[in-house]
């Protein structure tokens, strides 16, 4: 059984490939990949807020405990042997603040950089939410 579980967002070019990373690194299995628009998610993992998995890559322990981001990268790096120096090295308090940044950003406009695989379209609704739906007016004559 895996020791981590690493959802992502497998309509993303950027995270395949880094999850093809992942798989290569770790022969033997010790974290579970799985593409967060998977049916079994919500099931398996109820404590897994999906806007939230698709803003940031979401981990998941065997404690079930939800890790996110750069933090979910470290969890990684504890998970695959010869990666655990990299992982105690993000989660340095200054390297974390920086990485946690970056990562948002890179997440933020992930699908600003593969124009192949958007050339259909279908990653306008990512690129370019619709603007939120003002809030009507009270009517109500005040007494």
């Amino acid at each position: 059984m895996a020791e981590l579980t690493i959802l992502y967002d497998g309509d993303c070019g950027l995270c395949r490939a880094s999850i093809a990373r992942l798989r290569r690194m770790d022969p033997r299995g010790l974290v579970e990949t799985l593409d967060l628009h998977d049916p079994s998610v919500p099931g398996r993992f109820p404590q897994v807020n999906p806007e939230e998995a698709m803003r940031l890559m979401q981990g998941v322990d065997a404690q079930g405990r939800v890790y996110a981001g750069v933090d979910a990268w470290a969890r990684i790096g504890f998970a695959l042997p010869g990666w655990k120096l990299i992982a105690w090295v993000l989660l340095v308090p200054g390297i974390h603040f920086v990485a946690q940044r970056v990562y948002a950003w890179v997440a933020r406009n992930r699908y600003r950089w593969n124009r192949d695989l958007c050339a259909d379209g279908t990653c306008a609704v990512h690129r370019n939410p619709p603007p939120a739906a003002p809030h009507p007016k009270s009517t109500e004559a005040k007494s």
